[in-house]
């Protein structure tokens, strides 16, 4: 090892041994909570993942789907990870968070071929300012001609005027 990487090795360790987890208190972490839901509160509404997948168990638990080509009669399940939305206090030491999903079917020209306004609403109350909150969004393609085609979900956030769109393309096969 040479002298460089030795002194860099050295100040690692010198630091974690002075600003170690232990060196951590409840107090400093809300403070830091603090300031993570200051920049929540200020981030438009986006979507830190979006994809299909095969199936969902929770935040961060699913099997990704292998490609966006379906046969009639397939579910196209949407995972997607919001962030940005907002909390609204219900005043018992709860919080109500939530979207109203929009649904609109494209062909991968842009030609409408279906939608549905208000397709879906999730909401959830926590006694949390969760951030770990999932749209699980599912549709059946059943009868559609064999083509390239898009869908997009317009989500609005329950509690203020925030709305975001999910737009993945597809492909549906015989």
């Amino acid at each position: 090892m040479n002298l460089t990487k030795f002194a860099s090795a050295f100040a690692l360790l010198t630091l974690l041994a002075t600003t170690g987890a232990s060196a951590q208190s409840l107090e400093a972490i809300d403070k830091a909570e603090q300031a993570v839901i200051a920049a929540w509160n200020a981030t438009p509404l986006a979507f830190r993942k979006t994809l299909f997948v095969d199936n969902v168990q929770g935040f961060g638990v699913y099997q990704a789907r292998a490609d966006a080509v379906f046969k009639n009669g397939d579910q196209l399940i949407v995972y997607a990870e919001p962030v940005g939305y907002a909390w609204k206090d219900n005043g018992d030491g709860t919080y109500t968070f939530g979207f109203n999903v929009d649904l609109l079917l494209k062909t991968s020209k842009g030609e409408i071929v279906g939608g549905q306004e208000n397709f879906q609403k999730l909401e959830l109350t926590s006694r949390s300012l969760n951030r770990e909150f999932i749209l699980t969004l599912t549709l059946s393609i059943d009868g559609a001609p064999v083509g390239d085609y898009v869908v997009e979900y317009r989500t609005r956030d329950i509690n203020g005027t925030k709305s975001a769109v999910i737009s993945l393309p597809f492909t549906v096969t015989e």
